[in-house]
């Protein structure tokens, strides 16, 4: 009955009632760009974007669905060094409807493995002899081993990327994953968008009692310093992640419905040829949810916490805000303090840029993944802030002797 209550308080209020609303609104308007954003050329050359867009797409990619050997790789370069050849200056719209588009992702790859340490460039298409491109992979194993020697700074971390590599399977199964690509970019703001109203309506779970008067009522009932304290940070759990993933899974659903979930099983790796996250894209856009659903939880916790302690929500209510929009904006402006910052909250609401970058942090002779020790870290340090609020909540209004 007590959990009820809690219950019933968040959603009866005004407030709260409004960025519940606000959270329906924003997750079907996202979904709404997500699909707008998809793009098709047909043959004539005609763009076409909309709700038929993203399957047209993946049906035109598709026709190289399928294991992506080098002969397949060979066949892009050469047609697309005809192709380009023919239109030096830029290739036409009907063209790439007809031919380009469907291979445009395979020719990006090779341009990929081709470039490791050094900016995109498509020059290094022309360059590339049919003896390099029948040993592709070759090449691309080559510069893995350089990799490995430029960020393996410790032996400890050159056995741990090589490990990482040796997990990448190839040839490469290949097939369209552009609803994907589309998801990873618009999922990323959504849950930090998440992350901040849900901070909103944690923080008024404790801070009603504060008011003059109430608190003497709150704390003289039998449970008042003991179960009722556990039911409002349960509710305030419960809360928070029925909301998130009610609305990640709200997002997901209208926007897969309509755009296709073809690519769910291509390597990330056709983007990215050397992030040391092997995985599909599938799971990329998993690792984005979970990534979010984490650091949401700590801001919830860490709200509820400063609210206990302030007696007021109103300095906690902007945390959330500070930590995953202002922070960004003060590491690049202190570059100095990158070390700092890479541990901060703030990278599992970026995942989209963490994971192209090969960040290692070591402890012993333990190697860990920036993501995967930040998750971990914000992890236990949620389960912590638990009894703090407990703890600082059931003290309240008590004097020592």
């Amino acid at each position: 009955m007590m959990f009820k209550y809690e219950l019933k308080k968040i959603f009866s209020k005004r407030v709260n009632q409004v960025l519940l609303a606000a959270v329906l609104v924003v997750t079907i308007i996202y979904s709404g760009m997500a699909v707008g954003s998809m793009r098709y050329v047909d043959e004539e050359g005609q763009n076409h974007t909309g709700i038929e867009s993203g399957r047209l797409l993946a049906e035109n990619i598709n026709q190289w669905k399928g294991e992506l050997t080098a002969e397949k790789i060979s066949e892009v370069i050469n047609d697309y060094k005809t192709i380009s050849a023919k239109y030096p200056d830029e290739i036409p719209n009907t063209e790439y409807g007809k031919t380009v588009q469907s291979y445009y992702d395979i020719y990006s790859f090779v341009i990929g493995i081709m470039t490791p340490d050094s900016e995109w460039n498509e020059s290094v298409v022309y360059q590339l002899s049919d003896e390099q491109l029948q040993n592709i992979y070759t090449i691309y194993q080559d510069n893995m081993k350089k990799i490995v020697e430029e960020y393996g700074t410790t032996p400890e971390k050159r056995s741990y990327l090589e490990s990482v590599y040796k997990k990448i399977e190839i040839p490469f199964m290949f097939e369209a994953k552009d609803s994907w690509t589309t998801m990873t970019m618009y999922a990323q703001t959504y849950v930090l968008l998440m992350a901040v109203i849900i901070g909103f309506l944690v923080a008024g779970i404790f801070s009603g009692e504060f008011r003059p008067g109430t608190e003497d009522v709150f704390f003289a009932t039998k449970y008042g310093r003991t179960k009722a304290i556990k039911n409002k940070i349960f509710a305030g759990i419960l809360v928070s992640t029925v909301t998130y993933w009610i609305g990640v899974g709200v997002l997901s659903l209208i926007s897969f419905a309509v755009m296709g979930t073809s690519g769910f099983f291509t390597p990330y790796q056709i983007d990215d040829p050397y992030s040391i996250y092997v995985m599909t894209y599938g799971e990329y856009y998993l690792l984005i949810l979970v990534g979010g659903y984490i650091v949401t939880m700590f801001c919830a916790a860490l709200t509820m916490l400063v609210t206990v302690k302030m007696h007021t929500p109103n300095l906690a209510i902007c945390i959330p805000f500070f930590l995953l929009c202002m922070m960004p904006f003060i590491a690049r402006v202190l570059p100095a303090f990158d070390a700092f910052f890479n541990l901060l909250p703030t990278v599992l609401t970026n995942i989209f840029n963490a994971v192209r970058t090969p960040i290692l942090f070591q402890i012993g002779s333990f190697v860990f993944r920036q993501i995967s020790l930040l998750m971990f870290l914000y992890i236990l340090l949620f389960i912590v802030l638990l009894p703090l609020i407990y703890i600082g909540y059931s003290r309240y209004g008590l004097k020592k002797k």
